[in-house]
């Protein structure tokens, strides 16, 4: 049976549906004036990490075992910001103020001062920032629809996995 799914058609839909989502937090943050937090940011980043490996993979259109390595930096990326969503998630349901690490300050001017693995250990220990709900969507967080969205991407590098192991694409 002749499958109408290919690597590159599947790839370019992953691409696509990233630079969708990434286009919608740009929007929000320069339309809508919606500042993001340290963690929308680096949730941002993995996302365009996502974008060029699902560019690069729909470009090279590499064989099997190039395949998988596509599909696993993919999953390994999105599981990453699975963790990041869901502290940022955790840290929205917290109650107000009680709980809620001490603020920080912005994303870039703390790069300025330390080093990248300070910044992220700064980030994931103190966000107060990141407790505070702007939008909603649904009556769900932004951060919560991206948490959504990480898992679908781990499920669809999954799949696309899958069906080059059973040699469907």
């Amino acid at each position: 049976m002749k499958s109408y799914f290919t690597f590159r058609l599947l790839f370019i839909t992953g691409g696509l549906l990233s630079l969708i989502i990434l286009g919608s937090a740009y929007f929000l943050e320069y339309y809508l004036l919606l500042e993001p937090c340290p963690l929308c940011l680096l949730q941002r980043y993995l996302l365009w990490g996502i974008v060029f490996l699902f560019g690069a993979g729909a470009l090279q259109n590499c064989k099997s075992f190039g395949r998988i390595i596509y599909c696993t930096s993919t999953g390994t990326l999105s599981i990453l910001g699975i963790i990041l969503a869901g502290r940022h998630v955790w840290l929205q349901h917290l109650p107000p103020t009680s709980e809620i690490p001490t603020c920080t300050a912005g994303f870039e001017k703390m790069l300025t001062y330390k080093p990248i693995f300070e910044v992220l250990q700064t980030i994931l220990a103190e966000s107060q920032s990141c407790a505070r709900v702007d939008f909603t969507i649904l009556g769900q967080s932004l951060s919560f629809w991206s948490l959504l969205f990480f898992i679908g991407l781990v499920v669809f590098s999954g799949v696309i996995i899958g069906l080059q192991i059973k040699r469907r694409i």
